[in-house]
């Protein structure tokens, strides 16, 4: 990454930074600090397993049968597991959306899919390899409670590298910044007891940055 691009990366994770702080002050006086912690290390935990199983659905070593079990585990990991739901405000939804993006010519290119579609194609892309990792750590803000669950943001900035040939020549990588809808609502088993659970949700891209 060159240092022009580290330092728009920087000025970003800053600014969303402190906006985090002010809005979490100002929308969770309801929780402890050892609550609004909890809340964000459960969702830093569903968040990283999301980005693991990504790389491994986008990675070309993996067979087929293992990429399905993958995007199996990353569904559930949204609410309504991909299909169409209800969420915990009553409000019906067709299914989870994820904004995917990219940037030709110095143009960025966003769209909107339906998650299922998202990561069958995740799975089929044309490259040799596809490496999905993080670019910087998540950050958690506008922690708010709605009826009896809470809501958040989840913004990860994600770099993407395409390959081709037997050489492994890179022809594409980019840095996307993603905001990520959280859901943190409360479930009762017979294994955890009353627990919160976290769900994500729609995924929309904020700005992609090629390099």
């Amino acid at each position: 990454m060159n240092r022009i691009m580290m330092k728009r990366v920087l000025f970003l994770l800053l600014l969303s930074l402190s906006f985090s702080v002010s809005k979490v002050n100002a929308q969770v006086s309801d929780l402890s600090e050892s609550d609004i912690q909890a809340f964000k290390d459960r969702v830093g935990e569903v968040i990283d397993m999301f980005q693991n199983n990504l790389s491994i659905l986008g990675g070309k070593k993996y067979s087929q049968r293992v990429k399905q079990t993958y995007k199996k585990s990353v569904l559930k990991l949204f609410i309504g597991e991909g299909q169409a739901y209800t969420d915990p405000n009553g409000q019906y939804r067709e299914g989870v959306s994820m904004q995917v993006s990219s940037v030709r010519n110095g143009k960025e290119v966003k769209r909107k899919t339906p998650l299922v579609t998202y990561l069958d194609n995740l799975i089929k892309l044309p490259y040799a390899e596809v490496r999905l990792s993080k670019a910087d750590t998540y950050r958690i803000s506008n922690i708010y409670k709605v009826g009896d669950h809470y809501e958040a943001t989840a913004t990860i900035f994600q770099r993407f590298e395409g390959f081709v040939g037997k050489e492994m020549r890179k022809v594409y990588r980019d840095v996307t910044q993603k905001n990520i809808k959280v859901y943190i609502i409360p479930e009762n088993d017979y294994v955890l007891g009353q627990h919160w659970s976290v769900r994500l949700g729609d995924i929309e891209v904020m700005e992609t940055m090629a390099y």
